[in-house]
């Protein structure tokens, strides 16, 4: 048997041992649209600042991706461009905050350029729509079940049918996510799509933003209502949610992270 002097050094070697060893960091996992992961990203390093907690963002989920993982308990928040339905509802989740952003139209021509609301249905309404030098304007679609294409039906008559019609051309693309709609504009001569401000300021896009009767996007124009095209993103969490996603909602409304979010190309707050 040894002696027992000889137990407390061992002893004090491993709690010094313990107290030394790092403490993992508390996490909140994020995921969903991707118009919306640049932003997401942009709001980490502000956050973690202020709380310790490290926000980690998923990417290529989509808005009903997201909305499910935070359903299963594989994510803690998820950021959708859509309300929850009823189903989602019934299993637990709700909105817990929400976001805004200009919603934006785009190109990869050089030039800037301006159109009228009836121009911007034209442009995936008619064959034969152009640019003001002669060339032929080409649209990007996105699938049927993207976002997108209701906030655009609901900001301008008549989208609905014409989206419905460009759907018969051919020679058109469509761009699944939100990332590959982006990609593709920068590539294609007269390309036209439409986007989130946020994504295209947040990834740096090689896109040129339309003006609307006049009035370029951006946060001025935007927060002062002279830009009244708009995207809402809905913040959804589960009926109960952990504290650390609870401060993460809490942050988005703080001095730091309304800061952080205007950066961003985002305004808090709800519709």
């Amino acid at each position: 048997m040894g002696h027992p002097g000889l137990r407390f050094p061992s002893l004090l070697v491993a709690v010094l041992l313990a107290w030394a060893a790092p403490v993992a960091a508390e996490v909140v996992r994020i995921g969903g649209t991707g118009g919306a992961i640049g932003v997401l990203t942009h709001l980490g390093k502000p956050f973690e600042e202020q709380t310790g907690i490290v926000l980690e963002v998923i990417p290529s989920l989509g808005s009903g991706g997201g909305i499910k993982a935070v359903g299963d308990g594989a994510l803690e928040l998820s950021i959708t461009g859509r309300y929850l339905s009823a189903s989602e509802l019934a299993r637990g989740l709700r909105e817990a905050a929400t976001l805004r952003t200009p919603y934006v139209f785009a190109t990869s021509k050089s030039e800037p350029v301006t159109m009228g609301g009836q121009g911007i249905v034209a442009a995936f309404a008619d064959v034969s729509a152009a640019w003001p030098d002669g060339t032929r304007i080409k649209p990007i679609l996105r699938p049927r079940a993207e976002d997108d294409n209701v906030v655009i039906s609901a900001l301008f008559p008549g989208m609905a049918a014409a989206l419905e019609s460009a759907r018969g051309r051919p020679e058109l693309s469509i761009a699944t996510t939100d990332q590959d709609n982006a990609d593709l504009a920068e590539t294609l001569p007269g390309s036209f799509i439409g986007a989130t401000y946020t994504q295209l300021i947040m990834e740096k896009r090689d896109l040129r933003l339309v003006a609307i009767d006049g009035v370029p996007p951006g946060m001025a124009t935007f927060e002062s209502g002279r830009y009244r095209y708009g995207k809402v993103f809905h913040i959804i969490s589960p009926r109960q949610p952990s504290v650390a996603a609870a401060r993460f909602v809490q942050f988005l409304s703080s001095e730091d992270g309304v800061r952080a979010l205007r950066e961003g190309g985002c305004l808090p707050g709800t519709e």
